[in-house]
């Protein structure tokens, strides 16, 4: 069958792998994949069998990948941002808007210190789309992973501050203060590596920050209003890492 291979063990620690073209009392010819001719003597031989090839090449790709166990590290991700609405009733334009979506782009470097310990920095941006607002956070990021294979699950704890973009007044209303808070993310997935130095990440995360708001109307004398939110969100995220 054409799945099947002849896989010829030598007694030096060689192996070929080929189809067996001829075979007698003296000598073995051993034809390869790419038309090469092998031939051996019978004392040069420790054994024969039969091997799957697709099986062999599974094994094979399982096998060549680039790890890197410790270094320098730098991981990028892009995320999709969920939350359920706000259930308090804050007088807030955009308090009652729905279920939020937003953006997120993260970049973290740092040290792997060892192949289940990395420590890195990170900073990136969060847009709440629904509610029009903008985050910078800035956190340490503690990172490990479980298995030295291909692919392995890994967990990663983000903790930090979160900076609030500046919000542009709007027609009949202005901001006052735009203020940030906490950061905290945690989450997991898996660590895909590859025969280059890049490794691919898939993973879900739960995020957790806060913001505080001040707004009022644009007239003389309007009360200010001060609006303050915990964002529970949840990320799905890929990335990659160098």
């Amino acid at each position: 069958q054409s799945d099947i291979q002849d896989v010829v063990y030598l007694k030096n620690g060689s192996i070929i792998r080929g189809k067996i073209t001829e075979q007698n009392a003296e000598k073995l010819k051993i034809e390869l994949a790419g038309g090469s001719l092998f031939v051996f003597s019978n004392s040069e031989v420790d054994s024969l069998k039969k091997g799957n090839i697709l099986k062999e090449k599974l094994r094979n790709i399982k096998k060549d990948y680039f790890r890197r166990s410790r270094g320098f590290r730098n991981m990028t991700e892009f995320g999709i941002i969920y939350g359920p609405p706000q259930k308090n009733t804050d007088i807030y334009y955009y308090s009652n808007s729905g279920d939020d979506f937003g953006l997120s782009l993260h970049t973290v470097n740092g040290y792997q210190f060892w192949p289940y310990l990395y420590v890195g920095g990170g900073v990136g941006i969060d847009r709440y789309i629904n509610y029009k607002q903008t985050f910078s956070p800035f956190y340490v990021r503690l990172a490990t992973e479980f298995l030295k294979t291909k692919v392995t699950p890994y967990v990663f704890a983000d903790g930090g501050y979160a900076v609030m973009w500046k919000q542009k007044a709007q027609d009949g209303y202005r901001y006052n203060k735009n203020k940030g808070g906490y950061y905290f993310s945690a989450g997991g997935g898996i660590r895909i590596y590859t025969r280059g130095r890049a490794s691919v990440i898939l993973s879900a995360a739960y995020k957790r920050m806060f913001s505080e708001t001040e707004w009022a109307y644009n007239y003389e004398g309007s009360p200010a209003y001060n609006v303050k939110r915990t964002y529970q969100r949840l990320s799905l995220n890929i990335g990659v890492t160098f």
